[in-house]
């Protein structure tokens, strides 16, 4: 069968931008419909499919407003997707639910971070554009006119920046054809010093928030940690970040750093020593602290809420913006790092 790529790959831009539109237009729900379309293109197009995901399973937290989609790939691969709502009070106004979705890049992940467990399912293959792209369209049509999608975290399965130019053809597609901006849209990444340069030097490449996968600030912990670690990587951020300034002078935009506690590896008062010292170097950082999120056959066991909340005030102290993160959907392994394509057991 024919795919969307090689049918419009000799089209005209302005095609792929009508194409790009209807995406994200609820009344529409096949190429047959875009009118703005030749008939000729109307016909070629009339056998691909709407959305290149399809529904498999769907799990809802039951404490709060968090649903985990594992949606299947037209070539039968899956991946799973989160959409986590929040309520967005106003005075006089009753509480309107506004949604994040946590959105994967890639099936499985080649990174293999120890306490991840996407990171054990191993590597198979990028995501597409559309795939992408289409993570987004399906829980727009999900909520329909339930909620509203206001955030997109690049946090999903998978490295974003392994998959540079889909990650990047897809964001842009975004950010044209919603109302989400580049402030609402944050790309997480373990650190790929090749394409994080690219990222600088790409004038097409998006502005949307950056964010690093750290969990240590000191080289060899790292390194057990995530295997993708690169000699040397902790120097190159400081210069990266630099540059990342230069780029985005904003105050509005910072370098995340998220930091996932595990007991006995990462936290001790030297580890948030090393901390303070490469945040100091870095700029604008913003410091997420997360709690660690257990997933099967664990080896690993989280840090108490009492040493998380030690470092989040010396953090504080120390100057810097931290949060401690509240992670969504434990109960239906969606939280951050749980992501491993499992099925629900009956």
């Amino acid at each position: 069968m024919e795919n969307l790529p090689n049918i419009l790959k000799n089209e005209p831009a302005f095609r792929k931008k009508q194409i790009y539109k209807a995406w994200f237009d609820l009344n529409i729900n096949r190429y047959e419909k875009i009118s703005t379309l030749s008939l000729a293109l109307r016909e070629k197009l009339k056998n691909i499919p709407w959305l290149t995901v399809k529904l498999k399973t769907l799990q809802t937290s039951k404490t709060e407003h968090t649903s985990k989609a594992l949606l299947e790939l037209t070539d039968g691969e899956v991946i799973e997707t989160v959409l986590m709502g929040r309520d967005n009070k106003k005075e006089d106004k009753p509480a309107e639910l506004r949604y994040t979705i946590c959105v994967s890049t890639q099936v499985g992940c080649p990174m293999n971070c120890a306490f991840c467990a996407t990171g054990k399912m191993g590597f198979k293959r990028n995501l597409t554009t559309e795939e992408i792209v289409d993570q987004y369209r399906y829980w727009q049509k999900w909520l329909g006119k339930k909620g509203k999608i206001d955030n997109i975290v690049l946090m999903g399965q998978g490295e974003p920046l392994l998959n540079y130019d889909n990650v990047k053809n897809a964001l842009n597609i975004l950010l044209d054809n919603t109302d989400i901006g580049p402030r609402k849209i944050t790309l997480s990444t373990a650190g790929v010093p090749s394409a994080m340069e690219k990222m600088i030097e790409d004038k097409e490449f998006p502005t949307v928030r950056f964010a690093l996968s750290l969990h240590s600030a000191t080289e060899n912990t790292r390194t057990k940690l995530m295997p993708s670690h690169q000699k040397d990587f902790l120097k190159f951020l400081i210069e990266w970040s630099k540059k990342y300034h230069e780029l985005i002078p904003s105050r509005a935009h910072f370098i995340g750093l998220e930091y996932t506690f595990l007991k006995g590896i990462n936290d001790s008062e030297s580890d948030l020593k090393a901390l303070i010292k490469l945040a100091s170097q870095l700029g604008r950082v913003r410091i997420n602290l997360i709690p660690y999120n257990s997933t099967c056959n664990d080896i690993f066991v989280g840090s108490p809420q009492s040493v998380i909340e030690h470092w989040h005030d010396r953090l504080m102290a120390a100057g810097f913006t931290s949060t401690i993160r509240h992670s969504h959907g434990q109960d239906i392994a969606a939280a951050c790092g749980q992501l491993a394509n499992e099925v629900e057991s009956s």
